[in-house]
């Protein structure tokens, strides 16, 4: 249909656009988001309060018990933000890097070392590019819990700016605590994203080849 419309760009049997790879993989991954955002928060709790959260299970009935349904998608607006430049942008330089290294080369498809070369350059940049709204989506999550008092606070979160929505969060952080703090943690991330991230462009690569898909 967008072919058809000739929207973004988009022709018929020719490689996607930039502005079309950006939107195909930002509105995928704010599609997978809201499927697996329940799990983020268990796993964010699990991590943060592991002496309050023993288990997946023991986790899962606390915030049923304490906050209801609500509770599992506490923080989703910042990662529904988030998620869309993380994969739009990063699938955009993933497809963009390999099309000018085909075009460099005059390869018709680039080698496995060249997919994870550039999926991780893909992966380091999306989550450079959504980490900020990553940090506001955490803060917003376990606000909400310590409000309904499945978890107490830590030491030091008194001095943490409160958080009260996506907008308000990012100024605030950035204004209170300095801009660093937006970004702090980014290098424990790339190293847990990248390096799947790369790994899954290589799968991508060998489905496409495998179902014959350009």
């Amino acid at each position: 249909m967008l072919a058809e419309n000739g929207w973004f760009g988009i022709v018929a049997g020719a490689p996607l656009p930039a502005g079309a790879r950006l939107l195909a993989g930002g509105i995928a991954g704010m599609c997978a988001a809201v499927i697996v955002y329940p799990l983020e928060v268990i796993k964010t709790l699990r991590t943060v309060y592991p002496e309050q959260c023993t288990g997946i299970d023991e986790t899962f009935r606390c915030v049923m018990k304490f906050g209801g349904i609500r509770s599992f998608y506490a923080g989703l607006t910042p990662t529904l933000f988030a998620m869309f430049p993380y994969v739009g942008f990063e699938f955009m330089v993933y497809e963009t890097l390999k099309k000018h290294v085909m075009a460099s080369t005059g390869l018709t498809q680039i080698s496995v070392v060249a997919q994870l070369c550039i999926g991780a350059l893909a992966g380091a940049a999306g989550q450079a590019s959504a980490h900020p709204l990553d940090v506001v989506r955490r803060r917003m999550q376990m606000a909400f819990l310590q409000k309904k008092g499945m978890v107490k606070a830590k030491v030091g979160d008194e001095k943490k700016v409160p958080i009260t929505n996506m907008i308000q969060g990012l100024y605030s952080i950035g204004k209170y605590e300095g801009l660093p703090m937006l970004f702090r943690g980014l290098g424990p991330a790339c190293l847990e994203k990248v390096p799947s991230t790369a790994i899954g462009y290589v799968i991508y690569e060998a489905m496409k080849a495998t179902l014959g898909v350009a």
